[in-house]
């Protein structure tokens, strides 16, 4: 009852040979409530008006191991090449010079503080550009942490020293790195439930979403509904990062595979160039004409033709006047 609950509401599912992750994660957050049965658990949460037990069950069944920096070659491949292919392309038209990123499902913030740094990097400056990532998950206690912005050990593991320096401060020599507010304003944080397509439909005109690791928890249905929510929400041209080791085979075609140097990245591919499609109209409709002007031409001769052999024809059938002598 409680894996069904769980389904229906954040699309998670739990297969028949995951039950045993489910029920020893439960086990702990019972027993601080004083619930034995599992049947009673399950009226708590469904029951719960706040919502605050559901948020408090989807902490406990998401595993939220994150780092910054993770998988490099995808980070790679979007610092050294979609970025500046996005910036080259919007750098030309000044009034439409923003970059829109979505970090769906970031946990504890590392993954958009990540990008927020490669952007600064690229950029130098982001005096004249308006930047903006969206950065959500569905428990509010991640959310949280990352809002805070203050992070220690594991999850430094592969950020360089100088980047370090420059985009954190240390916590009174501590062990606690914070990020600097530069990075931070970059970001912006909010709640979001990925099964459900209304909420993702309020992000649009992206030109980037990551959505790695994520989808692995969903059903096949939701995952579908979720990536055609991402298609949806792309702007044409715009790129979709998966986890390295996921596919969207079997899920959708929507996408075009971009084979760059440093990763494989799914596209949205962009619509034709309104110059592109006046060419060929006018070749079309010129194309058009002079099949129009060859049938007009050969109209005009069979006509001509025709109209000869009809007077022939009349003359042939005029008897001639007897004369008189």
């Amino acid at each position: 009852m409680i894996r069904d609950f769980i389904l229906e509401r954040s699309g998670i599912l739990f297969a028949e040979n995951k039950m045993y992750l489910l029920k020893n994660r439960l086990i702990k957050r019972m027993a601080d409530l004083g619930i034995k049965a599992y049947r009673d658990y399950f009226y708590h949460v469904k029951y719960d008006t706040s919502n605050r037990e559901f948020s408090q069950l989807m902490n406990l069944i998401t595993t939220n191991e994150t780092s910054f920096f993770r998988n490099e070659p995808q980070l790679l491949s979007f610092s050294e090449e979609v970025l500046p292919l996005m910036v080259q392309a919007k750098a030309a038209d000044r009034s439409s010079r923003s970059i829109r990123i979505w970090s769906a499902g970031c946990s504890t913030g590392e993954e958009p503080y990540t990008l927020a740094m490669m952007i600064l990097e690229r950029l130098g400056s982001v005096a004249g550009w308006n930047i903006e990532i969206v950065a959500n998950d569905i428990s509010e206690q991640v959310l949280h942490k990352a809002r805070q912005g203050e992070y220690s050990g594991i999850t430094l593991r592969n950020v360089k020293p100088t980047v370090l320096n420059k985009y954190f401060t240390r916590v009174d020599g501590s062990d606690l790195y914070k990020v600097k507010p530069e990075v931070k304003s970059l970001v912006r944080f909010s709640q979001i439930n990925l099964s459900d397509s209304r909420q993702i439909s309020r992000n649009s005109n992206m030109d980037v979403i990551f959505c790695r690791n994520v989808m692995i928890y969903f059903s096949d249905d939701v995952k579908k509904q979720i990536v055609r929510g991402f298609y949806n929400s792309l702007r044409p041209g715009g790129y979709f990062y998966i986890g390295h080791s996921e596919t969207l085979h079997g899920i959708s075609k929507a996408f075009k595979l971009v084979y760059f140097k440093n990763a494989l990245v799914y596209q949205k591919e962009a619509t034709s160039a309104p110059e592109t499609t006046s060419r060929a109209a006018k070749a079309d409709a010129a194309g058009r004409s002079r099949i129009q002007v060859n049938r007009g031409s050969s109209s005009a001769k069979s006509g001509s033709s025709g109209g000869a052999a009809r007077a022939l024809d009349l003359l042939s059938k005029i008897k001639p006047m007897a004369v008189k002598k």
